[in-house]
């Protein structure tokens, strides 16, 4: 008959723990995150033309995100991880819903154009991104990024896109985007 041991892990002693900082590094993660999100939703509603679309692949990429132990403790960086997601989520929907999601109204003309102009739209004229920057963040050359731009350019009115600006987190210090 085989006795099974009990093992023990040690415990962590007190004097190396500092709650209030894990607090405060928990909260300045989340809001990190959250002003993420929300600059992604933004970003989702001009590449998609839905709102409920949108916010669905947005939700999409955030589980995407999540399931990956990360740090989140720097806002570019963080748009940046859950771009990427989201257009990889939207490339797998794109497929399954063409043809079947209705624009809405005030993203109607947005539609009219190709996904990467709707990308680079949303993020220079939207965003106010500049062209290099959009293209280090879609990972394409700045040539296509400024090609792309000026054809939004001669295709948008002001008023066809919604302006959302980049708003970095407070703790974000400018290496990752601008």
């Amino acid at each position: 008959m085989e006795k099974s041991v009990k093992v023990q892990r040690p415990e962590m002693p007190d004097e190396y723990v500092e709650l209030e900082y894990d607090q405060q590094r928990l909260a300045a993660s989340r809001g990190v995150l959250e002003l993420a999100v929300r600059q992604l939703r933004a970003f989702a509603r001009c590449a998609t033309g839905s709102v409920n679309e949108a916010d669905e692949l947005v939700e999409d990429a955030l589980m995407l995100f999540l399931a990956e132990d990360r740090v989140v403790d720097e806002a570019g960086a963080c748009f940046a991880e859950l771009l990427r997601m989201f257009r990889t989520a939207y490339e797998r929907n794109d497929a399954l819903l063409a043809g079947r999601v209705t624009p809405d109204d005030q993203l109607a003309t947005l539609m009219q154009l190709t996904l990467p102009e709707r990308e680079i739209a949303a993020l220079c004229l939207g965003a106010g991104m500049t062209a290099e920057q959009a293209a280090t963040l879609l990972e394409i050359p700045n040539e296509d990024a400024m090609c792309l731009l000026e054809g939004c350019r001669s295709k948008l009115r002001v008023q066809d896109i919604p302006e959302w600006p980049f708003t970095p987190a407070p703790n974000y210090h400018g290496d990752y985007l601008l």
